[in-house]
């Protein structure tokens, strides 16, 4: 049964129709109602806009999709496919990889997510695809098919693995059809990868790859582009003459249970073991350091653990990746060494040989005592409880080189229970690792690398919180520490896309900080940008404060500040001269014993309680008001689903138009720009629709005067 979300008047109704229904069941199956709705609300939201932005005469077609490193991402695009055939759009042409192994896995999925038969026939329950992997059924379609299809409303997929080759087949059938009924939009996953131009001279030159797409655009006559990354570095630096410039940006949220760089983090858990430097450089000379037998042993152990708990749907599956080199000689050293320790263990699990299985159970019982597992993992399990599972994992591991030379070794990968994948390019982006849970990585570039790529290599990040405790990285201090910084720089990052979604800022103006850090955010082959010092800059809360007691305790201690101090009326940030707040100079004892009393806000990211009260301390604060035409002075801010966190606090500019700007925008609303001002909006929460008054607050934005290092578009 179809149905329609309507937003206003203006627009028309959206369709949830077949498409939708056959998809939005299969996400609730594979993630529960309650991450199944998250996806709806973040796509339809997406759609609407791009939609918004399509009829937009000002804007180009370019739309920017940003999730997180293997968040999810393809569900959001099975979803939003599925609207987009809902509501008229017929062609879907998808860059799907830039290998076959990602080809293969992209089309797949598409297959088996709308129920795709092998033997395609006319039909309007499921969409055609047809892939670059398969010339003569390419070579095959001519304009009577296709509108045989069009006709009875069967959509059409174009999978194309994206390299120049493979796309000119795809430019090749389109430009020979008859397009005149064609409704058609592109997804081009790993947007920032091979699609950018490359050439020396962008203005007046084409690399290979960027040259099929532009042509494609035309051939489609301008569709919607959608690039899809978790690495948009590049993307958001691009040249204003790019045909790929993106002129919005759209987040893809992550789903319940994700654990990205938040939760790897160097300071705050037990995720990362530290690989002794004299390891680092026993590798490179061709040798198995100790830590890298200690992580082959741990994942054994691990392995079994996870097996004997029985916390996830596939328990007795297990991952592996050693992450150390890119030259596949290196590999194969490797591979050659590990392989030949590991048959020698089966060979002793398979004939029961006594005295090599009581040498694996010192060893292995070792490593389980060792620090590398929690006291209270092992006041649950006894060793022995485990060791005939750990047996059992012994006989299922298979050692895969996951590179060109590899081929034989990956034969039926899908069968194997416990894999070690070597390799390097191809264990960096896209592929996902569903059941990864140690990760031994010391590849680095000597002078820093690129974020981006930096970012991609960090394929332990996923849905793993059911067996999180087992998971571990491998990796020296240093490059624990960079990981830390790529973290931050991400949250920072996304902040800055929340706010360019609610119309606060430009993608033009988007920063990524450098401080800590020799990593530059991409290659300059594919973007130009430059480093600058900046001295102001916002920290904003993301958070609602959801305990109602604790917000009585905060709205009381703020509300009685307000009635004792004396505040002055200001016009700053609007140039009409009408009220944008009042403010009132704070002395910093007052407010570290303020800080010290408001309940959880100052626990939250991006606020850390005592690093606040080290800000403020030892100087005068100015406390600012915010003004709000909003009923009672309160602002409504909406609540992204099953979070409390906010999608903006601060508003913009009144006006896209900068010549008819007359409100600036909240952060212009500075009073001296040397001292730290802090802003408070008192704020109401809208959750699911519905606005909470129970749960008015107030909430804080803090200026730092402090220098800080920067690289933005040049």
């Amino acid at each position: 049964m179809e149905k329609y979300v309507i937003k206003d008047e203006k627009s028309e109704p959206l369709k949830l129709g077949q498409f939708y229904s056959l998809v939005n069941n299969k996400h609730i199956n594979a993630y529960g109602e309650v991450g199944a709705n998250n996806i709806v609300s973040n796509v339809i939201e997406t759609y609407e806009n791009i939609q918004k932005q399509f009829n937009d005469p000002l804007k180009n077609n370019n739309v920017l999709l940003v999730g997180k490193v293997q968040s999810g991402k393809t569900s959001n695009l099975e979803l939003l496919t599925a609207i987009a055939f809902d509501n008229g759009y017929n062609i879907l042409v998808m860059y799907g990889g830039y290998d076959k192994s990602l080809l293969a896995q992209t089309t797949d999925r598409f297959r088996k997510t709308f129920d795709v038969p092998e033997q395609i026939e006319y039909s309007d329950k499921y969409p055609a695809v047809f892939t670059t992997d398969d010339s003569n059924q390419l070579a095959d379609i001519d304009d009577d098919i296709v509108a045989e299809m069009l006709e009875c409303k069967q959509p059409i997929i174009f999978i194309s693995m994206k390299r120049p080759v493979a796309m000119r087949k795809i430019n090749k059938v389109l430009q020979e059809l008859d397009k005149s009924k064609f409704k058609a939009f592109i997804i081009d996953d790993e947007g920032d990868q091979a699609s950018l131009n490359i050439a020396k001279n962008k203005k007046e030159d084409a690399s290979k790859t960027y040259a099929e797409i532009v042509k494609l655009k035309g051939i489609l006559n301008n569709p919607v582009y959608l690039s899809v990354t978790a690495t948009p570095h590049a993307n958001i630096f691009l040249d204003d003459w790019s045909a790929l410039r993106p002129d919005n940006v759209r987040l893809i949220q992550p789903g319940i249970g994700y654990d990205g760089a938040d939760v790897y983090n160097l300071e705050e858990n037990n995720l990362i073991q530290i690989i002794p430097t004299e390891d680092v450089l026993l590798l490179e000379d061709g040798g198995v350091p100790p830590s890298l037998w200690d992580a082959i042993h741990y994942f054994i152990v691990a392995s079994a653990i996870k097996q004997f708990e029985k916390t996830h749907s596939k328990s007795n599956y297990s991952d592996m990746i050693i992450h150390s080199f890119r030259e596949v000689d290196n590999h194969s050293n490797l591979y050659r060494k590990i392989n030949s320790k590991i048959e020698l263990y089966k060979d002793i699990v398979r004939n029961k040989d006594k005295e090599g299985l009581t040498t694996i159970y010192k060893k292995l019982k070792n490593i389980y005592e060792s620090k590398l597992f929690t006291n209270e993992l092992r006041s649950k399990i006894n060793f022995d409880q485990i060791f005939e599972i750990i047996k059992i994992v012994i006989k299922n591991i298979k050692i895969i080189l996951k590179n060109s030379l590899g081929k034989e070794t990956q034969s039926n990968e899908s069968l194997k229970y416990h894999k070690i994948y070597i390799g390097g390019d191809l264990l960096q982006r896209g592929l996902t690792f569903s059941n990864l849970i140690t990760t031994y990585f010391t590849r680095w570039s000597k002078d820093g690398g690129n974020m981006d790529t930096n970012m991609q290599r960090a394929r332990w990040f996923g849905y793993r919180e059911k067996y999180i405790d087992l998971c571990k990285v491998f990796t020296t201090s240093g490059i624990a520490q960079e990981f830390s910084t790529l973290g931050e720089v991400e949250t920072d990052l996304w902040d800055q896309f929340s706010e360019i979604e609610n119309n606060q800022m430009e993608i033009s103006d988007i920063l990524i900080q450098t401080e800590n850090t020799r990593q530059r955010p991409t290659s300059k082959n594919k973007a130009s940008y430059e480093k600058v010092i900046f001295k102001n800059r916002w920290i904003k809360q993301r958070y609602i404060v959801s305990d109602k007691n604790q917000i009585e305790i905060n709205n009381s201690l703020l509300n009685g500040i307000i009635k004792n101090s004396k505040f002055t009326d200001t016009s700053v940030g609007n140039k009409s001269g009408e009220k944008t707040g009042s403010y009132c100079v704070f002395d910093n004892k007052s407010l570290v014993t303020l800080v010290n009393h408001i309940q959880t806000v100052f626990d939250m990211e991006p606020f850390q309680r005592s690093a606040v009260k080290e800000l403020i301390s030892g100087q005068d604060v100015i406390i600012i008001l915010m003004n709000s035409s909003n009923k009672n002075g309160v602002r409504m801010r909406t609540v992204y689903p099953n979070s409390n966190k906010i999608k903006a606090l601060m508003q913009g500019a009144d006006n896209k138009d900068k010549s008819k700007v007359v409100y600036e925008g909240d952060s212009f609303v500075i009073i001296d720009k040397n001292k730290i001002n802090i802003q408070i909006h008192k704020v109401i929460p809208k959750i699911d629709g519905e606005e909470k008054e129970e749960l008015i607050q107030y909430m804080f934005a803090i200026y730092v005067p402090k220098e800080k290092t920067y690289y933005v578009k040049r």
